[in-house]
Order: structure tokens, then sequence, then C-alpha cells
């Protein structure tokens, strides 16, 4: 198979697994394993995050615009009940993206190894189980809406989106438990977890903008695979984001148990 043909599978698989709580960059490890593809680089795969970091800003748009009204209006004497929300949701935004921006820069090259190994990142889709897990017993006791949220809630979400660190540990799946977990409803939690990822996954993208090694694949390549991740990064975003507001994580805990013990025996 091509490079072209595997980028579009890769940007199809990316765009799928991003905003559900199943780690996109875990399947971008075990799939091309399992049906001997070409296993995507750093630089490659953070150029399909790329895509649905796109998606995700053009989805959110109205949050993006709010959130920099937000900003401006630290200069302003005067602020309305409007800007004073979204100042203080950028604040608790900067607060969540802290703990993981400095653990992405200490274990950046431990994490790194982990892309090539794929019976590690099965281990890792066990973890995510439990925290989808975790998150499905604790989500009728969380009542908070996003507006109630303090500094203490949003650390926690930071400290546990340090977990996904590695490939095969959700983003989505470990924020979204830590917001549950301060006690924010299931729609407060996914949607503050999907807005914290848009910093986290650009300041990822931009850290690799200076490694300009694709391994096996062209800058074509790469640019289909954008286009591709990000389509179906937003054709899921509207799909499954009502999905994951309304319902219980465990039908995701169980796939993550099964593929992560599939590649625990299969891979050596």
């Amino acid at each position: 198979m091509n490079g072209l043909k595997e980028a579009v599978i890769l940007g199809i698989i990316q765009g799928a697994t991003e905003f559900l709580p199943v780690s996109s960059s875990g399947h971008l490890v075990v799939i091309p394993a399992l049906f001997h593809l070409q296993m995507p680089n750093l630089p490659f795969t953070m150029g399909l995050h790329a895509g649905t970091l796109l998606a995700l800003i053009v989805y959110f748009y109205r949050e993006v615009l709010g959130l920099f009204k937000g900003f401006f209006a630290i200069f302003k004497v005067k602020r309305n009940s409007e800007e004073e929300f979204y100042l203080k949701l950028l604040l608790m935004i900067v607060v969540a993206v802290i703990p993981a921006g400095i653990a992405g820069v200490l274990l950046s090259k431990k994490v790194d190894q982990l892309f090539s190994n794929p019976k590690a990142v099965s281990y890792m889709f066990l973890i995510t189980g439990i925290f989808l897990v975790i998150s499905s017993v604790f989500s009728d006791k969380a009542r908070k809406s996003i507006k109630e949220m303090g500094i203490t809630d949003a650390l926690i979400v930071g400290i546990f989106q340090i977990f996904a660190l590695p490939p095969g540990v959700s983003r989505s799946g470990s924020t979204i438990t830590g917001g549950i977990i301060s006690e924010l409803n299931r729609e407060s939690a996914s949607k503050f977890s999907f807005l914290v990822a848009i910093p986290v996954i650009l300041g990822a993208a931009l850290l690799e903008v200076r490694s300009s090694s694709l391994i096996g694949f062209t800058f074509k390549d790469l640019a289909v695979g954008f286009i591709v991740s990000f389509i179906v990064g937003l054709l899921s975003l509207l799909a499954f984001f009502p999905l994951i507001k309304k319902t219980k994580f465990y039908v995701f805990a169980v796939y993550c148990f099964v593929i992560g013990i599939i590649g625990i025996f299969i891979f050596k």
C-alpha cells in the first residue's frame, strides 16, 4: 500500500477516534501494527492531530471567539457578564494546561519511545478503560456546571491530563474523568475537556515543527492525512459529542479493555 492510501486510512482513524474516549494516538500505533501499515512517526501523527484540532476550533468557534473576548477583557476596567465568564474560563484552561505542559516537556523522550511499542500501548488501553469505569461510577453524582468551576477543579483536570501523555491513554477519557471527579456534570466535563485540548494539541504540534523527517511519508501524504482527519473529525464531533455528553462510558471502557487485551496477547 502506498503512502497516500495509508495517509487516508490514518486520517480516518485519527478523525474517528480523537473525540471519543478511546485514544486516537493509541489507535495510530496499534492498528498499523495489526494490519502491517506504515507506522506513522511523531511528526506525521501530530499533522493528523492538527487536522482534528482545526475541526475542534470550527465546532467550538463560538467558545473560541468568547475566549478571545475574555483575553482582551483583561485590559478593560469594566466587564460585562459574558466577558467575566470567558475570562474565568480562560484562566481555568490555563491552569489545566500547566501540569501536562510541564510533564510533557520533562517526559517527551520516554513518551516518544512508546509510539513504536504496540504491546506497551496495549497496556495503556487498560488504563483508559479503568478511567472510563471510574467516570461512569461517579457521573450520577456530578452536578456542577462549567460556570461553577474553580481553580481546584481545573487543576484536577490538568493532573489527570498528565496520565494521557502516553499513547493508549485517552486524553478526553482521562480529562473527562478528572472533571467528573471534580463533580462537573457530563456535559460540562466533556466541553471543558475539548476546550483544554485546543492549546494542548497546538503546543504539541508546534514542538514537533522542528522535526521535518516524516520517514515513509511525503508532505503530500501529510497534507492529505490532515484534510481527511479534519473532515472525519468534524463529522465525528457532530455525530458523537451529544452521545459523549449524555451517555455513560461503560461501552467505551469495554472496548478499551478488549483492544488492550487483544494487543497484549498478539504483540511481542
